[in-house]
């Protein structure tokens, strides 16, 4: 396991007035323009230097792309822009001996910009002396025995009394550790946090085919897992209020945002707080309130929904609220899913101090007793919880920044939940694996395809005889022939891949990846293995890259951000000869191309509900829809006469199912419903659906094992 990246809490001003900045052992000279190590010249010049510059003028605030782009390329087109700043960070970070994935000095803020985490020092000499010279030493004076005994003994009351000190109130917490796991259920259903406890028992959700959410509640010393009864349609738990009567509820009545309702545990009638509409929320600190996120922005509410008030805004979508247990800060996450990556945010409850913790942390709580915060973590498919220690009650105490890992197989582990007053944490154990199945069109059932490996992104040559995949979950990109045979590893961690595709000629395969904190790219290999190469290094997420029936270009659009108010990234196309890349006409707001066997048409959807598919026609150089439907995962048949995509279940009328939509008189026809796959089907970041050569419908069905499990731990 890589270790989590480390929590942040700021970092010092620097004013542009100081003519010589000290950071750990680097000093920059801004006046000449030099940068040292330990004394010794580092060489770093031109836009790497200005580019630290900047970044040193603001430390432990984000310096944006687009203010490095005004000051430094300020006539550069985008790629030249890209290219550029993309080659000084990476010098700035070889002459720093820094890491992109674990910084110590630059950290990237995906497609926003850069952030120096570092705390930093400034001086101005004086014009007669410089600053590096140490001031002359005074004359001294001679000094009696009888003073050096005085000044010993003093020395050696305090410090026993620091060491006293030291030992009660300032000494680092011990390390927690794990003694052993118990599972709590075992009915085999997929299960959903967040979790909650009243102390004798735990709610959570289960997950049923639909998607449909299930509350149910279940012994903390295990047994039957037992539904509750609500009265409220398509109802999933967000959270139990201090006391233990009341449950918090929001309704997927259609998309996102929700309805929410206060529901007793007891039974009886819920109401509903208010008008409101959520992402998702949490009863506050004070139990009288509710805070809750629509889109970015986080508001306060009273549970019978009056005295609504916003409390801040953030950049990425917020959930997951949690609040100490004196009820001064908040911490939830964000997640970017065009990086695949969520973020531990921390503020007081006005919003103010807002800063990132952690990095691909998430869905944390406190101990009772407020020591321990336990928060999990993502990395190569797999989640762990960790635990950080917390300042006690002592305003001269520095708190450990370092995370103590808990968990490391083979399960996962995830949506940790303290017990209240005891040693245990419950959580959601895992094991992650899906199987590839086909449908049959005439049994009308789902049966494993190529013996059910646990893949999503099955792709084929155009011949039919080899297949490329990601498998899952780990997102390693594999290839081999149908049968099975032949097989390869083409990539490995910390690299992870989605959606491969074969080319035209059957030599190379275009994937889109991501590394950890990273926007997705588009990259190339040879079918027979290699280094992948990145065909367009940016910052700017690119994803969905589908090549040309020539093989000379690809076309690729952006991730559709979750819950994300709007997309107006339009889709581009890019000349693999020359790299030229290219703005699709009035593209803006599309995602999903896919370009037609027989290269006349590119295929997209729009990114705002009721989805809509769009025909752009290169003849014509102009868009047209082609009918407005739930879809997902549009493919093009072998012959390019249909597109097939399957339909989800956003409204409740309407049934998962595959269709295809006939080009000749654009006609919709159903293929088969999805009442006969079982389970789930699932994905890395949607339900993955595709084509076999013969144009059979593919899904990868959820296969994992979910149960609650109680850890009993050793608090130090």
């Amino acid at each position: 396991m890589g270790e989590v990246p480390p929590i942040t809490t700021g970092s010092a001003v620097i004013r542009a007035k100081h003519e010589r900045v000290r950071f750990g052992s680097f000093e920059v000279d801004l006046r000449a323009g030099e940068l040292r190590k330990g004394g010794v010249k580092i060489k770093l010049h031109g836009q790497p230097l200005d580019v630290l510059a900047m970044l040193l003028d603001e430390p432990g605030e984000m310096v944006t792309r687009e203010e490095l782009q005004q000051k430094l390329w300020a006539a550069d087109t985008f790629v030249d822009f890209e290219h550029g700043l993309n080659k000084a960070i990476n010098k700035l970070r070889e002459a720093l001996g820094d890491d992109a994935d674990n910084p110590r000095f630059v950290e990237t803020l995906p497609r926003r910009g850069y952030r120096f985490i570092v705390p930093v020092t400034g001086s101005i000499p004086s014009a007669d002396q410089p600053a590096e010279e140490a001031p002359s030493a005074a004359p001294q004076t001679k000094v009696r025995p009888t003073y050096y005994r005085l000044v010993i003994l003093g020395a050696v009351i305090v410090t026993v009394g620091a060491l006293a000190l030291w030992k009660t109130v300032i000494r680092a917490p011990g390390v927690p550790r794990v003694l052993r796991f118990t599972a709590l259920t075992d009915d085999g259903q997929a299960k959903s946090g967040p979790m909650a406890t009243d102390g004798s028992r735990i709610y959570f959700n289960e997950v049923l085919p639909g998607p449909r959410y299930l509350i149910v509640q279940v012994s903390i010393k295990g047994g039957e897992v037992v539904p509750l009864s609500v009265p409220l349609k398509e109802s999933r738990l967000l959270d139990l209020s201090r006391e233990g009567t009341d449950l918090l509820i929001a309704t997927d009545v259609g998309s996102r945002p929700s309805s929410l309702w206060v529901q007793p545990v007891a039974g009886g009638s819920p109401h509903r707080v208010g008008t409101v509409l959520v992402g998702d929320a949490r009863f506050g600190p004070d139990e009288t309130g509710i805070i809750y996120n629509n889109g970015l922005d986080v508001y306060s509410v009273s549970r019978d929904g009056s005295s609504s008030r916003k409390l801040f805004t953030t950049d990425s979508i917020p959930f997951s609220f949690g609040f100490s247990p004196d009820a001064r800060i908040v911490r939830f996450n964000q997640v970017d899913m065009r990086i695949f990556s969520m973020s531990l945010m921390e503020a007081a409850l006005d919003g103010t101090g807002l800063h990132r913790m952690c990095q691909a942390c998430c869905c944390g709580k406190w101990t009772s007793d407020g020591r321990f915060y336990i928060f999990q973590t993502r990395r190569d498919g797999r989640r762990d919880l960790w635990a950080l220690p917390e300042a006690k009650s002592f305003p001269w105490r520095k708190r450990e920044d370092k995370p103590i890992q808990l968990t490391a197989g083979p399960l996962s582990f995830h949506d940790p939940l303290p017990s209240k007053g005891s040693r245990e944490i419950f959580a959601i154990g895992e094991s992650d694996r899906a199987e590839v199945i086909r449908y049959d069109s005439r049994s009308g059932q789902f049966v494993p395809y190529l013996s059910g490996i646990s893949a999503e992104g099955l792709a084929f040559s155009r011949d039919g005889q080899w297949v490329t995949y990601a498998s899952y979950p780990d997102g390693t990109l594999w290839r081999s022939k149908v049968d099975g045979s032949e097989r390869r590893q083409l990539t490995f961690p910390p690299l992870r891949v989605l959606l491969p595709r074969w080319s035209p000629d059957g030599q190379q395969i275009a994937f889109n990846a991501t590394l950890p904190g990273v926007a997705w790219n588009i990259y190339l290999v040879s079918s027979e293995g290699g280094t992948p190469q990145r065909i367009l290094p940016s910052e700017q997420s690119q994803m969905d890259a589908n090549w040309s029936p020539d093989g000379n270009s690809l076309v690729f659009g952006t991730v559709r951000e979750y819950l994300a108010v709007s997309n107006a990234a339009p889709i581009y196309t890019i000349d693999l000869r020359s790299k030229r890349v290219s703005t699709l006409p009035d593209s803006s707001g599309l995602f999903s191309p896919r370009w037609s066997p027989d290269g006349r048409y590119v295929a997209a959807i729009t990114a705002d509900r009721p989805f809509k598919l769009m025909l752009f026609d290169f003849a014509t150089q102009k868009w047209t829809e082609a009918f407005g439907f739930e879809m997902g995962y549009p493919s093009w048949s072998r012959d390019g006469k249909y597109i097939y995509f399957f339909q989800d279940s956003y409204k409740q009328d309407v049934r998962e199912r595959i269709v295809r939509f006939r080009l000749s008189d654009r006609k919709i026809e159903n293929i088969g419903d999805l009442k006969n796959v079982g389970r789930r089907t699932t994905g890395t970041i949607v339900a993955w659906f595709g084509l076999a050569p013969d144009d059979s419908p593919l899904f990868a069905r959820d296969i994992s094992t979910q149960e609650i499990y109680a850890l009993e731990m050793d608090w130090p």
